[in-house]
């Protein structure tokens, strides 16, 4: 028996059950005291018997409907047809009534009735009397039921959607990432090796450089934000590694409110954006490339502008072009926030700005 309510059981619906059942019982009695009690017409002297009859019957179909609830519960488990549920909600609720019928007949006196019944005659009569009333209580009681579990089915989907969806959306995120780390690795690997031959010791300087940053990425692997000082941090390294290639053909300047300096963003957001800065930028008519990061409060959200004063973006660009960095950008962007994020480029009397906007957390 524990083990079948453990299964089928569920409190919060006998909660609901009992205060539903226990409001229309307390009605009901004073229906009953009035009509057969101390109306004009009484039937009754036993006021003992007619709050008996009504405990007994308030118990009873508590516990009927509570039996039903299980019932349920296990029909709907089952995946039965509403072909068949229907027809055996019918034969119950006209067994409920039957069987309440043998509460009054069988505890209160009726010392008043002048018409002789023999018992089964008063509980037919009864059952007769109230069987309208008794299937619509039963029907209201039997929506309560369906409705909780129909509720409680859509509260589960939503969480089994969540789940699913953070899932696929960490998933997403470590997909986009293992593609952006070797890519970054891949052209700065490149960089040391034309530096090999032409200046050693920068090379061993980036290659120390490069060594960090390593340590950075695996000591933030599991983290989708980090704070905007340790965003910064890595910056700093990976613009070192540029100065070293591009010596005073880069000049590199920040404005970072300090505000929000502890605030978290996406880790590895700025990189990608200064990489193709540099990577557009440069061009035989800018051969000197000035990069001005900005990271600001706006209206609750983080505004991270990059400007730069090298060659313009085309009137109609080849977004397939756009490269992996931006590209996992954008894609991480709408997987973290959904929509709620802001990400462009637009270009500038003096060259072009990249604007990303997101939700301050």
């Amino acid at each position: 028996m524990k083990k079948l309510l453990k299964k089928y059981g569920e409190r919060p619906l006998i909660i609901y059950l009992v205060v539903f059942y226990t409001f229309i019982a307390l009605v009901d009695f004073m229906r009953s005291f009035y009509f057969l009690y101390s109306g004009p017409r009484r039937v009754t002297n036993d006021f003992t018997g007619l709050v008996l009859v009504s405990v007994v019957d308030w118990a009873f179909v508590i516990l009927f409907m509570c039996s039903v609830s299980l019932l349920t519960k296990y029909l709907l488990m089952k995946r039965v047809s509403w072909t068949k549920i229907i027809p055996l909600h019918i034969v119950l609720s006209i067994l409920q009534s039957y069987l309440v019928g043998f509460i009054s007949p069988l505890l209160l006196t009726y010392e008043l009735i002048t018409i002789e019944l023999g018992f089964f005659e008063k509980v037919t009569h009864t059952f007769l009397f109230n069987v309208t009333t008794n299937i619509l209580l039963y029907s209201s009681m039997i929506l309560i039921i369906y409705a909780y579990f129909y509720l409680q089915q859509v509260k589960n989907q939503e969480i089994r959607n969540k789940v699913l969806e953070n899932s696929l959306i960490k998933f997403k995120l470590k997909t986009l990432e293992s593609q952006l780390n070797p890519h970054f690795l891949f052209n700065t690997l490149n960089s040391i090796s034309s530096l090999i031959p032409k200046n050693p010791d920068t090379a061993q300087d980036m290659v120390a450089d490069i060594s960090f940053l390593l340590r950075k990425f695996l000591s933030i692997d599991d983290k989708n934000f980090i704070t905007i000082r340790e965003e910064l941090e890595i910056l700093e390294y990976y613009t070192n590694i540029l100065k070293q290639r591009f010596q005073e053909d880069l000049v590199i300047t920040q404005e970072v409110e300090e505000s929000i300096l502890h605030k978290q963003i996406p880790r590895l957001l700025i990189q990608p954006i200064i990489e193709n800065s540099i990577k557009h930028g440069f061009s035989q008519e800018n051969k000197k490339l000035n990069i001005h990061l900005s990271i600001q409060k706006k209206e609750g959200s983080i505004l991270l502008s990059v400007e730069n004063n090298g060659k313009k973006i085309p009137k109609y660009p080849i977004y397939s072009n756009s490269g992996i960095g931006i590209i996992n950008i954008k894609e991480r962007l709408q997987a973290l926030y959904h929509g709620k994020s802001d990400f462009y480029f637009e270009n500038m009397s003096h060259g072009v700005k990249t604007v990303i906007t997101i939700p301050m957390a």
